[in-house]
Formats: structure tokens, sequence, C-alpha cells
């Protein structure tokens, strides 16, 4: 796997730990010990600045589900989605197509049935939003 890959599924994993289990942060990372320390140093900056911006991504989540409460989001679904809108809006030089596939890939592997498709589309929207373009029913 991948350093950055490997990095953006550590931030989800710590994520998930810090916002859903109300974990402290060191606590967490005593858990990721073993995984490599570039990983975890991306993972953490994906991670703080999430945090950091949470308010704003929350609404820019909000801003893009149509005929869905917030309240009712998945935990998974969510956290992917908040790590995704940091990386997209807030982190220089990712590639966006990319933070939009292994966002689905996480999806995939730790979110309910049609995360996946849920995901995709809600970043998609986003990214044609951003871009300016017409949105699609």
């Amino acid at each position: 796997m991948k350093i950055r890959r490997k990095a953006r599924e550590t931030a989800f994993k710590i994520l998930f730990a810090v916002d859903v289990g109300k974990n402290a942060l060191p606590d967490v990372l005593s858990l990721f010990q073993h995984e490599p320390p570039v990983a975890i140093d991306i993972a953490l900056k994906l991670v703080n600045g999430t945090l950091t911006n949470i308010k704003e991504i929350d609404e820019k989540i909000i801003s893009l589900l149509e005929n869905w409460d917030f309240g009712r989001l998945s935990a998974p679904d969510k956290e992917i989605l908040r790590l995704a809108l940091y990386e997209i809006d807030y982190s220089n030089g990712s590639d966006d197509g990319l933070v939009v596939y292994e966002a689905v890939e996480i999806a995939k592997k730790y979110g309910a049935e049609n995360s996946k498709d849920f995901v995709n589309g809600v970043l998609r929207s986003y990214l044609r939003r951003k871009q300016g373009e017409p949105e699609t029913a």
C-alpha cells in the first residue's frame, strides 16, 4: 500500500476514534505505533487540519446533502467526507480526483453497502460546484 493511501486510511481511523469514540488523540496514536512514521506524520496533518476546520467542512457537507439530514449520516461516511473535503480544500498539491478515488476505496472497506456510491456522489457534486459546473440530476 502506498504511503499516501496508508496515511489517508490511518487518518480515517484516527478521526473516527477521536470524534466518534471520544478518545484523546494521544491515546489513539498509541494504537498506530507500528505504522510507518511518514504515514503517521501525513495522517496527523490530515486529522489536525480536519479537526481545526471541522465547522466549515461540516457546513460544506450539509450544503451538499439533498433530502438527507447531516445527523443521519453514518459515522464512517461522515468522517470520510470530512477528511476528503479537508484535503481537497485545505491541502496544497492534492489531486482532487485521487482524493475522491481513495475516499471511495475507504468507504468500500469501512462503510455500508451503499457508502461508496454516496461518498462518490457527494464529493463529485462538490468538485462540480467548486469548478463552477452545472449540477446534474
